[in-house]
């Protein structure tokens, strides 16, 4: 009898291992998704201080990007700051040439002006969404899943079905425009 309690008791210890590891595990992904939503405002605010003083985006590379479109959109990895949309498991961001094998987290901006950018006085308004596919294999509906986070298009994680398939973590701020 006591053999069999002790059974039951080591078989609910196992069990809770195993809750609490993939609870560890998506507490770390949680956290390293904050910090690349994080670091991807802070280099758009950094950023913003090329917004020229006419209201031109020439000299910013992922200001000019999203300039003129209200929908999500991918960065263009930029090879000069190393820094692009694909993320390792460790939150390092990854080369294009990488992304195949490398990529677990993936980016999407959206910009919305909020004020014009006449008298140097323009505002944007900047959401992040960070995104890393989910470990515990679901099949969505007619949606095969990827192979790694940027692996569907910042349009196609619209639907309903994709979106079953990722996590994600949506941050936002707000840049301005600089006069100088």
């Amino acid at each position: 009898m006591s053999l069999a309690v002790l059974a039951v008791g080591v078989i609910g210890i196992i069990a809770m291992q195993k809750v609490t590891i993939a609870s560890n595990v998506h507490a770390k992904n949680l956290s390293i998704a904050t910090h690349i939503g994080q670091s991807w405002l802070g280099i758009l605010e950094a950023e913003s201080s090329l917004w020229g003083a006419d209201g031109s985006f020439g000299r910013t590379t992922w200001l000019l990007q999203g300039n003129g479109t209200s929908d999500w959109f991918r960065p263009n990895y930029d090879a000069t700051r190393v820094f692009g949309a694909a993320f390792d498991a460790l939150g390092n961001p990854v080369t294009d040439v990488n992304q195949g094998t490398a990529t677990r987290f993936c980016v999407d901006l959206r910009l919305s002006p909020l004020n014009p950018p006449t008298d140097g006085a323009g505002l944007i308004r900047i959401e992040v969404r960070v995104v890393w596919l989910r470990d515990e294999g679901i099949v969505a509906g007619s949606v095969v899943p990827p192979s790694q986070a940027c692996g569907l298009s910042s349009t196609a994680l619209a639907s309903p079905d994709a979106q079953r398939l990722f996590h994600f973590v949506f941050m936002a701020g707000a840049v301005r425009q600089v006069v100088s």
